[in-house]
């Protein structure tokens, strides 16, 4: 798992060692180059889509080989479900403290969804509606899904 991660969106970030755990730690907790300049920059915000061969986020850092996009986090959650095509997936939500490697997760099929965030990892099945007590991010998608606001 962590070797899909380095290869599709650590190895953008940092040189790789060779050690999995460590590359993917490095790249989710240290400081990058912003694409506007100025000092690096860890990444605090925003989201990414880790897919084989080319990754999308929202942070823009001076990254070659990395997509960026200004969708918002569920905009982009919900293209990428809506356009699936069999391939895994790594969801990402940043927020100020980093992304812990032990909270990836691939995502193998809409059915079981995994978003991974520094807090933790939402699970769902996007082809059902949420239930009452479900995720929020399950919640806003389906709503997103229906033409909802």
């Amino acid at each position: 798992m962590l070797d899909f991660f380095n290869r599709n969106f650590g190895r953008f970030l940092v040189a790789q060692s060779g050690n999995p755990v460590a590359d993917a730690a490095t790249a989710l907790s240290s400081g990058h180059m912003m694409r506007k300049g100025g000092r690096p920059q860890r990444i605090a915000s925003g989201w990414a889509i880790v897919r084989p061969g080319r990754s999308t986020m929202q942070f823009e850092l001076a990254a070659a080989g990395i997509d960026y996009s200004k969708l918002t986090r569920y905009e982009a959650f919900l293209a990428e479900l809506e356009a699936w095509d069999g391939t895994p997936r790594i969801f990402l939500e940043f927020a100020k403290r980093p992304v812990p490697v032990a909270n990836l997760f691939r995502t193998f099929d809409p059915r079981s969804v995994r978003i991974c965030s520094p807090s933790g990892v939402e699970t769902f099945d996007f082809t059902q509606p949420p239930e009452k007590d479900g995720c929020k991010t399950h919640k806003v998608l389906w709503k997103l899904k229906k033409g909802e606001k």
